[in-house]
């Protein structure tokens, strides 16, 4: 079982956006989420993360190939469930393309 986080918009800087706005705050070592108390602390500290550092923690694409290809990767791991969290607020349209061409594939 593994829960992945992604982030996929049609357009790849919105989907980089969305993934920085959402989950700047995640990103950090046990080192550094282990001395923060406060969610003021988390938000002092994520003002140092760049859009991209969220790729480490988020796939992040306007592909939905690119989504299809990562996501095979970890069913090739032997994952027999992945639980797919899309870190943006707006469901509806990540739903959609993910139940017509992502999980389709994936399925298979």
């Amino acid at each position: 079982v593994f829960q992945v986080h992604l982030s996929w918009d049609p357009d790849e800087d919105t989907a980089l956006a969305m993934a920085h706005d959402q989950w700047r705050s995640n990103v950090f070592g046990t080192g550094l989420n282990w001395n923060l108390e406060l969610p003021s602390q988390f938000d002092e500290a994520a003002k140092f993360v760049a859009p991209g550092d969220v790729r480490g923690s988020v796939i992040v694409s306007s592909d939905l190939g690119y989504h299809i290809d990562r996501l095979g990767e970890l069913a090739d791991l032997g994952a027999d469930v992945l639980f797919l969290h899309h870190v943006g607020q707006e469901q509806e349209a990540f739903i959609e393309a993910f139940a017509e061409k992502v999980l389709p594939e994936i399925a298979s």
